[in-house]
C-alpha cells in the first residue's frame, strides 16, 4: 500500500542518513569518560574550552547537564534540577523586583508628592532601557508596519492610564490596600469580554468572582488608611489594564512582524512601554508641570545627594518596574499557568506583609480577612479560567481529529479497487523489504486485502 511503501522508504533513509554533527549528538556517538565537576572543570568551561551539553544519567530520565571536551564530560547536575532551579530564580527574582518596586515607588512618591510624574518617569526609564537593548544588539529589535504601530497606539494608551492610575492610588493610600483592590481585576476582565467581545462567560467563572467581589468590599470596609483617591486610582487602574488587554485581543490579528512572525511578549511589553512614555509625557507635563519644579527641590533636600539621590530613586523605580513585568513573562513561559497563577497570588501576600512591615501600615482583623477572601479568590478565578479553556483546546483537538478521519474515509472510499496485479506486486515488495517467513494463507489473505 501507499503508507508501507512509505514507512519503509523513511526507514531506510532515517538507517542511511548521517547523525548530526551537534555537540549532544557527539556526545552520544563518542561516549566520554563521566567524572564529577572540579573547579579546573569550571576553569577550563570558563576559557571556552569544554562545552556544555547533555549527556545520558542515571540520576534523572531527562539527562545531565556536564561540561564536556574530546576525553571526557564532568557532570554539573540533572537537568531537572537545573530546570527546578531556573524555575526557583525566576520566581524569587519576581518577588524581588516586585517588593523592591512597590516599596521604592511608595517612597519616592511620599517625598515628591507628583504620581502623574513619578509614574511617567518610571515608563520612560524603561523605555530608554529597552531601546539600549536593542541598540546594543542583546535583543533584536522588531520590525513593524505601519499598520501594527496604530493597532499598538490605543493598547499602549491604556497601558499608560493603568499604570498612572495604579501609581495615584498608591500615593493616595497604602500599598496594601491598593493590593487588594487589584484583585478585582478578573472582574473588570469578564464584564469587558462579554460586552465588547462579545464572549460567554460561564456561570463557574461568574461564581468565581464572588470571592473577590466580596473580599474587596470587606477589605474597604475595614481599612483603617482610607482614601477616596486610592480607591478610585485602583479601580482605575484595573479598568484600564482590562480594556488594555481585550484591546490586544481584538487587534491579535494586526499584532505581527513585517515578516508576519507573531510579536513576541517581551517586544511586546517593551513597545507598549515606549509608547505609554510618549503618552505620559504631555499629560504629566500638563497635569503637573507648574508644580513641579518646586515640589522636587523640597524632595530633593530630604536626600543627602540631593537631586542626584532623588533622581536615582525614580530612575531605580523604573527598572524595577520594567525588571519584575519581564521576569514575570520568562516565569510564564516555563511554568504550568495554574502555576504562575499560584505566583502572583503569593507575590500579592508578599507584597502586602512587606509593605505593612516597611510602613507600619496597620490592618483591622476583618480587613485581614477580607484581603485573604480577594487575593485567594483572584486564584480561584486563575484555576477555573484554565481548566475551561484546557476543555476547549481538548474539544478543539477532538473536533479536528474527527475531521481528519472523515476526510481520510471519503478519500479512500473514493479511491479504485487495486487490481489483483497490483495486490501481488505489493505483496511481492512487502515480502521483499520485511525479513520475516510468511506462510502461504498469510500470502493469500495478503493478495486478497
Amino acid at each position: 500500500s501507499p503508507v508501507a511503501s512509505a514507512a519503509l522508504s523513511h526507514s531506510r533513509a532515517a538507517l542511511s542518513s548521517p547523525r548530526l554533527s551537534s555537540p549532544v549528538a557527539s556526545a552520544a556517538q563518542q561516549p566520554q569518560k563521566v567524572v564529577s565537576l572540579t573547579p579546573a572543570s569550571a576553569v577550563a568551561f570558563a576559557r571556552g574550552e569544554m562545552q556544555l551539553v547533555s549527556v545520558p544519567c542515571d540520576a534523572d530520565s531527562d539527562g545531565c547537564l556536564a561540561f564536556c571536551d574530546a576525553e571526557e564530560c564532568a557532570v554539573v547536575a540533572p537537568s531537572g534540577v537545573v530546570q527546578r532551579l531556573k524555575v526557583g530564580g525566576y520566581f524569587a527574582l519576581w518577588f524581588l523586583l516586585s517588593v523592591g518596586y512597590s516599596i521604592t515607588n511608595k517612597r519616592v512618591t511620599n517625598a515628591l508628592p507628583c504620581p502623574w510624574s513619578v509614574a511617567t518617569a518610571t515608563v520612560v526609564v524603561g523605555s530608554l532601557f529597552v531601546n539600549l537593548l536593542w541598540l546594543t544588539g542583546l535583543r533584536r529589535r522588531p520590525r513593524l508596519s505601519a499598520a501594527t504601530y496604530r493597532a499598538l497606539i490605543p493598547i499602549g494608551t491604556f497601558h499608560a492610564i493603568g499604570h498612572i492610575a495604579g501609581t495615584v492610588g498608591t500615593a493616595a493610600g497604602s500599598v496594601s490596600f491598593a493590593q487588594v483592590v487589584k484583585a478585582a481585576g478578573p472582574v473588570y476582565a469578564c464584564v469587558l469580554s462579554a460586552a465588547v467581545l462579545k464572549q460567554a462567560v460561564s456561570l463557574r467563572v461568574w461564581l468565581s468572582l464572588a470571592p473577590i467581589i466580596a473580599g474587596v468590599g470587606l477589605a474597604t470596609l475595614k481599612e483603617l488608611s482610607f482614601a477616596w483617591a486610592a480607591l478610585l486610582g485602583a479601580v482605575a487602574s484595573d479598568l484600564a489594564l482590562a480594556l488594555r488587554n481585550v484591546l490586544s485581543k481584538q487587534s491579535m490579528g494586526a499584532l505581527s512582524t513585517s515578516d508576519g512572525d507573531k510579536l513576541a511578549p517581551a517586544d511586546m511589553f517593551g513597545l507598549l512601554t515606549c509608547i505609554s512614555a510618549a503618552v505620559s509625557v504631555p499629560a504629566a507635563l500638563l497635569v503637573e508641570g507648574r508644580a513641579l519644579p518646586a515640589l522636587w527641590a523640597s524632595a530633593a533636600a530630604g536626600y543627602p545627594a540631593g537631586s542626584l539621590g532623588l533622581a536615582g530613586q525614580v530612575a531605580a523605580t523604573g527598572l524595577y518596574f520594567y525588571g519584575y513585568s519581564e521576569v514575570a513573562m520568562k516565569a510564564l513561559n516555563n511554568v504550568h499557568p495554574v502555576t504562575h497563577a499560584i505566583g502572583n497570588t503569593m507575590r500579592r501576600v508578599v507584597i502586602m506583609l512587606v509593605c505593612m512591615v516597611a510602613f507600619r501600615t496597620p490592618m483591622t482583623p476583618l480587613g485581614a480577612c477580607g484581603s485573604a477572601l480577594a487575593i485567594g479568590g483572584s486564584y480561584l478565578y486563575a484555576t477555573v479560567k484554565q481548566q475551561e479553556k484546557a476543555a476547549e483546546v481538548k474539544a478543539a483537538q477532538a473536533a479536528a481529529d474527527a475531521d481528519r478521519v472523515s476526510e481520510n474515509l471519503e478519500a479512500w472510499s473514493s479511491q479504485p479497487s487495486p487490481s489483483s496485479a497490483e495486490a501481488e506486486a505489493t505483496a511481492r515488495k512487502l515480502k521483499e523489504a520485511l525479513p520475516l517467513e510468511v506462510s502461504p494463507v498469510e500470502a493469500a489473505e495478503a493478495e486478497a486485502e
